[in-house]
């Protein structure tokens, strides 16, 4: 029997099993388990039934279980397509925002694809043709559904059509990405005409009724550009470069790029602001409507990148760019106020999210049409990083848990 201490020492030298269990991060049965097998004492107190501990022993038990615990290892990836270095992206080793200024997406794509860059070289991707199964298929689905969820649910019928989609060759993955690409947007409402055979005309075209000027789209494209890849800390990089580890074919591993890249991780950040930007319609006062968020509550998202601490540069590349277009010098304003307002609040710069809801803002498109925007650009990034990992050793490691569930018991009797 220990020794019993007097009551008046309890409440600030001991704890009782509930407080006990909290500082282990388990419940009180496994604190009398402890007991039991000897790792922890229970302490007597005069006047109480109560289980009580010392608490110096209940850290002791604690840090030796930090330092026994295993610790989860993310897999790691070897990759020769995009880094972040001096404050911006790189892409295969050349600046990312240069190559927006000087170069199309569908140059980036080759960049990205067969590793070397031309502006204005001979594009990869088919000529655009009408695609009424694909589009009869998309008619289907709700009037109400956003861009990006129409167009993840056609890349399953353009695998079905593949035969071969399991064919991980270089040129085989190029060659039925490229036709992907331009099918999925073909089968897709046409809301105004292309202006030209750019596939930023085309994907302007299935997002807004307006035409296209050109300052407007140019920043498009830049946008497509400054978007299709960045380092596997985006979630659905990773989730695409896992699926291409286990050979998943190529139809397949842009609809796990999708489908994660469409979750709230990365989607809703671009649609929250596409949604806060169209009340700006009806709001004249730029200070009244950021006030007003506040009141509610709510902070605008679309404002500090981790990997950027000084500034995400592809927004400023992409604001600066909406700035030079005179036909939406209003628009521009009432975004420039906005970003005034928060860094003058102290927030950080804006972001690519922000920027791409700005885009679609200033273009008059589509509700949705940013995440759409965001995930068809990096179609082209998830087609180069699953190359990559079709190109390694088919040894991905086995990932490993950590068990946190109930002990184990064998059935009775």
């Amino acid at each position: 029997m220990h020794k019993e201490l007097p009551s008046n020492t309890r409440p600030t030298l001991l704890l009782t099993a509930s407080e006990a269990a909290a500082r282990l991060g388990v419940k009180k049965d496994t604190v009398y388990a402890y007991v039991s097998r000897g790792l922890l004492r229970r302490r007597e107190v005069t006047g109480t039934n109560e289980s009580l501990y010392d608490p110096a022993e209940v850290e002791a038990l604690a840090a030796r279980a930090r330092k026994a615990a295993p610790q989860a290892v993310a897999p790691v990836f070897r990759s020769a397509l995009t880094t972040i270095a001096n404050g911006e992206p790189y892409f295969r080793g050349l600046p990312a925002c240069r190559l927006a200024v000087e170069g199309r997406f569908e140059d980036v794509v080759r960049l990205l694809w067969q590793g070397h860059f031309e502006a204005g070289a001979e594009t990869l991707f088919p000529p655009r043709r009408a695609e009424p199964a694909l589009a009869a298929i998309g008619a289907q689905i709700g009037k109400d559904a956003l861009p990006l969820e129409r167009m993840r649910c056609l890349v399953p019928f353009v695998a079905a059509e593949d035969p071969l989609r399991h064919d991980h060759g270089h040129e085989q993955v190029m060659g039925k990405a490229a036709h992907l690409m331009v099918r999925l947007l073909c089968a897709m409402e046409e809301l105004s005409a292309p202006v030209d055979e750019s596939i930023a005309a085309l994907v302007w075209s299935r997002l807004s009724p307006k035409a296209a000027t050109p300052g407007l789209l140019r920043a498009l494209d830049a946008t497509l550009v400054l978007a299709a890849d960045h380092d596997l800390g985006a979630p659905s990089t990773a989730a695409v470069r896992l699926a291409a580890a286990v050979r998943a074919d190529i139809y397949a591993v842009v609809t796990v790029g999708l489908n994660s890249g469409g979750g709230v991780v990365q989607s809703a950040s671009t649609l929250s602001i596409e949604n806060d930007l169209s009340e700006l319609n009806v709001q004249d006062n730029v200070g009244r409507f950021v006030g007003d968020q506040l009141r509610h509550g709510r902070e605008m998202r679309g404002f500090g990148h981790r990997a950027y601490p000084d500034g995400d540069p592809r927004a400023r590349l992409i604001l600066d760019l909406l700035r030079q277009c005179g036909e939406a010098a209003d628009d521009v304003a009432r975004l420039d106020e906005i970003v005034d307002i928060q860094l003058r609040r102290g927030r950080e710069p804006p972001n690519i999210g922000f920027a791409i809801a700005a885009v679609v803002h200033c273009a008059g498109m589509r509700r949705g049409a940013g995440e759409l925007i965001f995930n068809y650009a990096r179609m082209a990034g998830w087609v180069a990083h699953a190359m990559e990992e079709y190109d390694a050793p088919t040894s991905l490691p086995r990932l490993k848990s950590i068990y946190v569930g109930p002990n184990p018991t064998r059935a009775a009797g």
